[in-house]
């Protein structure tokens, strides 16, 4: 069913008092007609109570769009149904539907940025689920909640994300190292983020310094190239491969930003018998791109 006007969609639940009609309206909406329609939803219930009975009945549903209106509802019942709201945004979180997962993981993020401590507690047990998803929601939430900029979210996020960083899973790697970390903490956080970094950049685990790699390929490496520098031109050494190409791609990413400060450090490293095959590898991309 097409998406229809949200007046309609509105008096239609005021006549039914179902969170499903709107879920019936959205059938085979596209991501950013659900996100409107649940803004809506959201400034006309303003103050009005949502029943985790409710959610729930929206998390069985077998339409994800139903799923995905109640990933965004799950706010509402915090208050009174932490728990409960909170086991169902582990299911969420494991959805077989992507885009009901990714706003699962947005969900955890604005519910930590509202309910810090309760919600950071139940995330620790996240980082430790069997589901690579649900682990993944972690991180996520993490960079969400880190926007916020709140220095008194600084340290407990790094630590939140911390045993994270050996998880060799590429659904949750992918979204640590540069995303979470590269994207995210290290734009809210920089001093407090490039700390964590070097301290971990002291790990002999290879998926640990991967991570601490990729931290610097993002655009929040730049203002702190000087620096990043000193912590890649360590893991450089690195004879493993995982290791020192995500240096080489770190490099290049930073070079096409900072190009007077990395090129002369790849040409240096030319010259190094150490480095110069991380060397080549970044410039052949820079040279490419």
């Amino acid at each position: 069913m097409a998406l229809l006007g949200m007046g309609g969609i509105m008096r239609e639940m005021d006549e039914r008092g179902q969170l499903r009609a709107l879920v019936q309206d959205l059938d085979g909406a596209r991501v950013p007609e659900i996100r409107r329609a649940v803004r809506e939803l959201l400034r006309r219930i303003n103050g009005g109570e949502v029943l985790v009975a409710e959610v729930r009945e929206l998390v069985a549903a077998e339409e994800p769009e139903a799923r995905h209106v109640a990933c965004s509802l799950l706010a509402r019942c915090f208050a009174e149904e932490g728990a409960s709201a909170l086991d169902l945004l582990e299911m969420l979180a494991a959805d077989r539907d992507w885009t009901v997962r990714e706003a699962a993981s947005q969900a955890a993020g604005a519910l930590l940025r509202t309910s810090f401590a309760p919600v950071m507690e139940r995330l620790r047990g996240f980082a430790g689920h069997t589901d690579p998803y649900v682990r993944r929601c972690v991180p996520v939430a993490a960079m969400k909640a880190g926007r916020s900029r709140r220095p008194e979210y600084a340290v407990p996020l790094l630590k939140l994300i911390a045993p994270l960083l050996d998880d060799h899973d590429p659904i949750v790697r992918r979204s640590l190292g540069p995303f979470a970390l590269g994207r995210g903490l290290l734009c809210s956080y920089p001093a407090v983020t490039f700390e964590y970094l070097v301290q971990w950049s002291t790990s002999f685990d290879e998926q640990v310094l991967w991570n601490v790699a990729m931290a610097f390929s993002g655009s929040c490496a730049a203002p702190m190239v000087k620096k990043a520098l000193i912590v890649l031109r360590k893991l450089a050494l690195d004879e493993r491969r995982y290791v020192w190409r995500a240096v080489a791609s770190a490099m290049w990413k930073l070079g096409r930003r900072s190009a007077d400060v990395v090129r002369p450090q790849l040409a240096a490293w030319l010259n190094d018998p150490d480095r110069v095959h991380v060397a080549r590898a970044a410039l052949q991309h820079l040279e490419g791109a």
